[in-house]
């Protein structure tokens, strides 16, 4: 009831709170500490980034100080020079808060192990799944999940049509956030006044995104999402795997390319107006390219996502092996279908060869859900577009699919 008079102030623009929300008082509940020790160190399993450079973890015996740096503001394009720099005490519930001074000084609090969240970017559904926390989410910004992503996130998925997720929308519905009651909200993009408004709900604000990594920092988001319900043995037992045989098909990439001229995989999509958006050198995509051992076109500096005027597009495509599509919802089945709505793209190469792929594969959408988490599996998706001779697997595409020429 509290966070429900609070929305309707927020919204109106008046403040329930100050700068930012102050803890909880301990709940009673499993996990909460009942008789402190400052000798104790209440955190036997401990995680650290090891690939990302969006976040960073230091623990103490009853405290975790989580630092986080969000490019460009999730990269928009408007935000292109914007980064948001965090600090988080996640303090073990029962202990007694650490002083907010030095380096911690407007730190945000938030009591561990939480029991609820609001994934406000609707990016880390699959680190839930894969930590067995699922019952964790109570809202999201879209559910994102049909039929044919069901049975890679089963028990979000259930979840979701269960009605225990609430849509909160991209534009966020307060109100619905705040009857969600997360113990804290995670999101990348928005700006100031609309996150202001969520922190004066008493929701704390977490941001985060995991697209301006590496394939393997990005996979790292459930070590990161693992802090907060401290799961960081279930994470690194997900994460190791992942890590092995990736780190095993990168090795055979770099021998197998070693000596040659890679390939050039145009990035980007076209839009209705004809103004194409495409990806810096940053984020997910052309770090992936370039693990698989190709080269991104065009090279753009930055964190974000860039606009380009179709005749520049054309120019970077007019030599590229291959098109990665970015378009999120895939209206042309073969590259004929591409050059017939607009013949201007016949000046691609990558269409009249059958070379360009889309997000959109075997599992649909999923590119955007487990396909960052499962770093070994989109590289092979990859290497099987890029390098067909490396693997002996044949060809079993699941995050991304082939455009055929015809």
């Amino acid at each position: 009831m509290k966070r429900l008079l609070c929305v309707l102030l927020a919204v109106g623009l008046a403040a329930c709170g100050t700068a930012g929300p102050p803890p909880r008082a301990a709940p009673d509940r499993p996990g909460c500490v009942t008789d402190f020790s400052a000798e104790q160190d209440y955190f036997p399993h401990r995680v650290r980034a090891e690939y990302a450079q969006g976040w960073q973890v230091r623990y103490e015996r009853s405290y975790k100080v989580l630092k986080t740096t969000v490019q460009a503001a999730g990269g928009h394009a408007e935000a292109g020079s914007r980064e948001i720099d965090s600090t988080y005490v996640l303090l073990r519930c029962g202990a007694p808060r650490p002083e907010l001074t030095g380096e911690l000084a407007g730190a945000t609090v938030i009591e561990v192990p939480v029991n609820t969240m609001v994934d406000g970017g609707s990016v880390l559904y699959a680190a839930l799944e894969k930590l067995g926390r699922a019952d964790a989410l109570t809202g999201s910004a879209e559910p994102f999940i049909g039929d044919v992503e069901a049975p890679y996130l089963p028990r979000i998925a259930e979840r979701i049509k269960g009605g225990k997720v609430a849509e909160i929308g991209y534009e966020v519905n307060y109100e619905a956030l705040a009857d969600a009651d997360p113990d804290f909200y995670t999101n990348y993009a928005g700006d100031d006044q609309t996150f202001s408004k969520i922190e004066e709900l008493g929701i704390p604000v977490v941001y985060y995104f995991p697209y301006t990594e590496t394939p393997l920092g990005a996979a790292e988001q459930i070590k990161f999402l693992s802090l907060f319900f401290d799961a960081e043995q279930r994470a690194q037992q997900v994460f190791d795997p992942i890590e092995e045989r990736y780190t095993k098909l990168r090795a055979r990439i770099d021998a197998y390319v070693a000596g040659k001229e890679k390939p050039k995989v145009l990035i980007g999509a076209v839009g209705e107006s004809g103004t194409v958006t495409t990806r810096q050198r940053e984020r997910f995509e052309p770090q992936l390219i370039r693990a698989a051992g190709a080269e991104p076109v065009p090279d753009l500096p930055g964190g974000g996502i860039a606009a380009l005027s179709l005749e520049r597009f054309l120019d970077a495509g007019a030599d590229a092996d291959h098109w990665m599509d970015l378009v999120f919802f895939p209206k042309h089945r073969t590259g004929a279908d591409y050059i017939a709505a607009d013949d201007r793209l016949a000046r691609l190469p990558a269409l009249k060869s059958g070379r360009t792929f889309h997000r959109v594969g075997a599992r649909g959408s999923d590119y955007f859900l487990n396909g960052a988490l499962e770093a070994d599996l989109i590289l092979r998706d990859l290497v099987h577009l890029l390098h067909p001779d490396l693997l002996r697997s044949g060809d079993d595409l699941q995050f991304v699919k082939r455009v055929p020429a015809e």
